[in-house]
């Protein structure tokens, strides 16, 4: 093997191309950045705030958010008096993780049997089933519980910072966060379950690979998976935990420095997964390509519903605790219960 064919043969290991290419770091990294700069222009153009005019006027705000960036990276990290260090830094890093390794399980496209130039390098895995390869991910046939069940260890890891900081605003914020966690999860958990029994199966690349969007088949589990996502991650009207108004910053009150974006940004990860979730349980995914082609479009599909939830911050108000509660308790159970009626009934009848 000649050099040139051991660093493509490397680049596109599954191993290495997945976790740090794409939908790796880099590319992770890049949407995060392009997220917060359209988050930052769509609410000045909603509120009708004039913005930076004179770092990056001509740059639409790009190098004044490249500027901010590098400002927050080499900041100095302070760590208060009287905690451990060792929790204080390992806190922030254990929810960047678990909201990115959900990325990894997530199917993207497909590429027939028989494939293309590149296919020995993306066949990631086979599922003869579907008869295909999928492009970018690996071959779980249960990949819907394990998205969810890694997602769902996040709020862990927010106590748990919260706690190593040793702060009554980051507490108030984890305490916020331990109790729509009980709401969020429970409308996650029973979409996700509606789909499952619709579509007879717990592999999110043979829900897509059916032809039928679960927007189409069933619109409740859209609803609710939709809110659920918002509520879970921190979006308008939900951006309950770190309430800036209120709690400074939540349980991210005593970072700074790189501590402070790693803090930040597990929330916009974690979004950008579940957007990608919605986009193959209830956007058709990767359809109706398949290969490089299907990926860009499910991509798009994500960023769409990415860039939508982070829209909102201009357009809502922030809900208090007890009415984020009471509107997952009260409104959005029965729905979810409803939509796995409509699982049960349209599964029931596919079978027919």
């Amino acid at each position: 093997m000649d050099v040139l064919s051991a660093i493509r043969y490397y680049f596109f290991y599954p191993s290495f191309f997945a976790v740090i290419i794409f939908p790796g770091l880099i590319f992770t990294t890049i949407i995060l950045l392009l997220t917060i700069w359209f988050e930052r222009k769509a609410a000045a153009r909603v509120q009708m705030r004039i913005g930076p005019l004179y770092v990056s006027k001509r740059t639409g705000g790009i190098t004044q958010l490249i500027a901010d960036a590098i400002r927050l990276v080499f900041s100095e990290i302070i760590i208060p008096t009287g905690v451990n260090p060792t929790l204080y830094v390992l806190a922030p890093i254990f929810p960047i993780i678990f909201s990115f390794i959900p990325m990894v399980l997530i199917p993207f496209s497909v590429i027939p049997k028989s494939g293309s130039v590149l296919s020995p390098y993306f066949h990631f895995f086979y599922d003869p089933n579907i008869n295909s390869g999928i492009f970018v991910g690996y071959f779980l046939p249960y990949n819907m519980i394990l998205v969810l069940g890694l997602s769902s260890v996040v709020p862990v890891f927010i106590l748990l910072q919260a706690w190593a900081t040793n702060n009554r605003f980051a507490i108030v914020g984890a305490v916020r966060e331990a109790l729509l966690s009980v709401s969020y999860d429970v409308l996650l958990v029973m979409s996700v379950v509606a789909i499952a029994i619709e579509y007879h199966t717990l592999d999110i690349a043979k829900v897509v690979e059916s032809g039928i969007p679960g927007i189409v088949a069933n619109p409740l589990a859209a609803i609710v998976f939709l809110v659920g996502m918002l509520m879970g991650t921190g979006r308008f009207p939900f951006e309950i935990v770190e309430a800036e108004s209120e709690l400074v910053v939540g349980p991210s009150t005593e970072y700074s420095g790189f501590l402070f974006v790693l803090a930040m940004g597990g929330s916009y990860i974690s979004t950008f997964a579940l957007s990608f979730v919605f986009s193959d349980l209830f956007l058709g995914g990767w359809l109706p390509l398949n290969g490089l082609p299907g990926a860009l479009i499910n991509t798009i599909k994500a960023i769409i519903v990415l860039w939508f939830t982070v829209f909102l911050r201009g357009v809502y108000g922030r809900y208090r605790i007890d009415q984020a509660l009471r509107g997952s308790w009260k409104y959005l159970l029965p729905v979810a219960f409803a939509s796995l009626v409509l699982g049960l009934v349209v599964g029931w009848l596919w079978i027919k």
